[in-house]
């Protein structure tokens, strides 16, 4: 079957023209079926007194084509991230107890997702995988934004698990109360999340001192698939930890490689992929010792909803990046290792498409501001290169996507894309009441700064600060004031030059795209690379 995408035309560069494959419906073939789900991760919390009765508001960007007879499993482990990311030794002391779940469609409309025809589940601690299942009256429509509200709680001292921070900005809630009719008339009400439930945001951490993690599906999974390509993403944080919460898009998608899958092109398509990885994760821990619930659950999926088909059509391995080593046989090697053990579970002849490797900045002379002031040792130069070079040859894979340039600076290809790439503009006048003394927590500037966006400006000739924005109000007349992070006294010039970061500082090194960064990726790395993704 001829679709209608698979029809045009385009031509690479450098290269004859070229036009996807025709898809091949499989209707009735389960599939990943929305976009920002994430494995439960990072760190277990622990109920308190009064809010032991949770429920989570989160909504997701379905498919380009329309789906129904939804799958949705939820799982009683989760992942570490960073260290021995992606072991599932994140655990629970008890058992989940899920109330009830509903499906919210575009239209408002909940429907109730039922476990073997039942509202609740239990959802067993460390090995516990439940499949709520709900069929619409109607196809959910193609691209739509739908909603999961999932009800559960738990005792009082004991711990759960989550892996969803709310983002705001799309109007999803947290709540938590001391008992069921309590946590549902929170629902009810649809007000702000529950103020226990909605600390620290947009921030990552710990239990203490990171916005807390709303427990949900571990993915969505709906009939009607319309034959495009599926990848099954062997990741780690760059798929979407660059950013957190506030910067997320219409569909929930952040990072780098979410939002370019995403990308609704009239030619390639959108793409949801089965993410298998969590921050931090490495190739070398990943199906490995204490890594294996996830790709169980995937193939007990196979064969118990989906006639023996995988939930996938190929491999995209972007792994890699946290296995560095100064050798680098070792650094490729565990890399590859990863992509053996996968054609050992799946077959030989599956087909895998890798991503080369994108260096870390060890340090800046200027807090991010100009790609000279990186420091690139020769581990994220020399080595890196002869790594790269390695996917790029290596037989295991069918075919190699370079994301290389699309992500580096253009006057050094070496070094990560730096804030003075990026303009946004200047303050509009000043925040604060430039005492040096009274802490603000507001800044004006031009509304055609995203929401989210890490700023940097001049806030005195020649001296540069920082900040993160979170939320903003439009002043109707060109401007937004802006709520940050960061609350100091710094008293600022007027009209001070403005600048996006491009990079994250992560503890001590560059490692992590911000907002612009990311953004700059996905309009740089052509489309047509998706070609790669068909044997």
């Amino acid at each position: 079957m001829m679709n209608a995408i698979s029809l045009a035309l385009t031509k690479p560069m450098g290269g004859a023209p070229a036009i996807p494959p025709p898809w091949v419906p499989d209707p009735n073939r389960y599939m990943p079926a929305a976009t920002g789900t994430r494995w439960p991760a990072g760190f277990t919390q622990t109920y308190a007194a009064g809010l032991n009765y949770q429920c989570s508001k989160l909504f997701f960007g379905s498919p380009d084509y329309p789906t129904n007879d939804f799958l949705i499993p939820f799982v009683g482990f989760g992942c570490t991230e960073g260290g021995l990311a992606p072991q599932e030794t994140i655990l629970p002391n008890a058992d989940i107890l899920i109330d009830e779940v509903f499906f919210i469609h575009p239209n408002g409309t909940e429907y109730p997702v039922l476990f073997g025809g039942n509202a609740a589940a239990t959802v067993t601690a460390s090995t516990g995988i439940v499949y709520g299942q709900v069929t619409l009256p109607s196809a959910l429509p193609a691209w739509s934004v739908f909603g999961i509200r999932t009800v559960w709680h738990g005792t009082v001292g004991q711990t759960y698990i989550g892996g969803y921070r709310c983002q705001r900005h799309r109007n999803e809630k947290y709540w938590a109360a001391t008992d069921l009719a309590s946590v549902q008339a929170l629902a009810l009400a649809n007000g702000a999340s529950t103020p226990a439930r909605d600390t620290f945001y947009n921030t990552v951490g710990n239990e203490s001192n990171s916005q807390p993690l709303a427990y949900g599906p571990a993915m969505v999974l709906a009939k009607g698939w319309d034959g495009r390509p599926v990848p099954m993403v062997l990741s780690d944080s760059l798929i979407e930890r660059q950013e957190i919460a506030a910067t997320a898009d219409a569909r929930r998608n952040m990072g780098m490689w979410l939002r370019w899958l995403d990308v609704r092109d009239p030619l390639w398509g959108s793409i949801i992929p089965l993410v298998m990885g969590v921050p931090g994760s490495k190739s070398v821990q990943e199906l490995a010792t204490s890594a294996t619930k996830r790709w169980a659950m995937i193939d007990a999926i196979r064969d118990t909803y989906n006639g023996g088909k995988n939930i996938w059509t190929f491999v995209l391995d972007q792994s890699g990046r946290n296995d560095n080593s100064a050798t680098a046989s070792t650094w490729s090697n565990a890399k590859l290792g990863l992509v053996d053990r996968v054609k050992t579970r799946y077959g030989a002849g599956i087909h895998v498409v890798g991503v080369t490797i994108i260096p870390t900045m060890t340090s800046s002379s200027d807090s991010g501001r100009t790609v000279a002031g990186y420091t690139v040792p020769a581990l994220w130069t020399t080595t890196l290169a002869t790594v790269n070079n390695t996917i790029k040859a290596s037989s295991r894979y069918a075919k190699v996507i370079d994301q290389l340039l699309a992500f580096t600076a253009d006057t050094d290809p070496t070094k990560s894309p730096a804030a003075e790439m990026f303009p946004l503009g200047n303050v509009v006048g000043h925040p604060g009441n430039q005492d040096g003394v009274t802490t603000w927590d507001t800044i004006k500037l031009p509304a055609s700064v995203p929401n989210g966006t890490r700023i940097m400006f001049e806030y005195q000739p020649g001296l540069w600060t920082s900040r993160t924005t979170y939320d903003r109000v439009d002043n109707g007349d060109g401007t937004a004031d802006y709520k940050v992070i960061e609350v100091f006294a710094t008293n600022v010039q007027d009209n001070a030059a403005l600048l996006a970061h491009g990079m994250n500082l992560d503890v001590s090194s560059y490692v992590h795209p911000v907002l612009q960064g990311v953004l700059r990726f996905v309009s740089r790395l052509p489309q047509s690379e998706k070609l790669k993704f068909y044997p």
